[in-house]
């Protein structure tokens, strides 16, 4: 709630306050910033040469400043958490540990870290010139898989993870383990992980090819 003070030098709930002795303190507000009715800050006033110095026709201003500056700050708190937060995706798409991809529905590969260019044996270049498209990188036995995914997608905005296969440049191909999702307020867009499993795929054939043997 509001705290007004219309002359604090006087007999007051605040009288034994050291900051209004010492300050010799006369008029005080103190209003808080609310936005959505979640306390953001305070906003606190003195004037120390005069009594009744905040008016209600100052008052009904200094509410609609409040009011602004609750907004104000909150804004800046979520643009501080946002930028945050793409500073951690940052580090996990630089740090190249898995393939990260983005995307969009017509099939284009908007961006990609080293890890999946690597993966896929494209360069920089092939990416920044737009040539690059996952559905063309998609061997055909493959692409049922990718519209039962698309279809998932488009009705819940995600993917479960799937094993599929990319088509090198060189024309090899290399398992792979995807997962999708459509970015938040975004229609075609969206960031997927690769994760390469031709090792595992090699491993696992190794063990059934011994299998059979035995």
């Amino acid at each position: 709630e509001s705290v007004i003070l219309d002359d604090a030098s006087a007999e007051n709930s605040f009288s034994e306050d050291p900051y209004i002795s010492q300050h010799h303190a006369r008029s005080i507000l103190c209003l808080p910033l609310l936005k959505q009715a979640k306390l953001i800050g305070v906003l606190y006033l003195e004037n120390n040469l005069t009594s009744r110095v905040f008016t209600p026709a100052r008052m009904a201003v200094l509410k609609l400043l409040a009011s602004e500056a609750a907004i104000s700050l909150e804004n800046t708190r979520l643009y501080s958490e946002l930028t945050e937060r793409e500073a951690r995706i940052r580090r996990l798409v630089e740090a190249n540990i898995i393939g990260i991809v983005i995307w969009n529905l017509e099939g284009r590969i908007i961006e990609a870290n080293g890890a999946f260019l690597r993966m896929v044996g494209y360069g920089r270049e092939d990416l920044v010139s737009g040539r690059m498209s996952w559905r063309e990188i998609t061997p055909d036995k493959w692409r049922d898989a990718d519209e039962q995914a698309l279809a998932k997608i488009a009705a819940t905005g995600v993917c479960e993870p799937f094993e599929k296969e990319y088509l090198r440049k060189d024309g090899s191909c290399v398992s792979v383990l995807v997962g999708a999702a459509l970015f938040e307020g975004g229609r075609d867009e969206g960031v997927a992980f690769v994760i390469d499993v031709t090792e595992r795929k090699r491993s696992e054939e190794a063990l059934r090819e011994r299998a059979s043997l035995l």
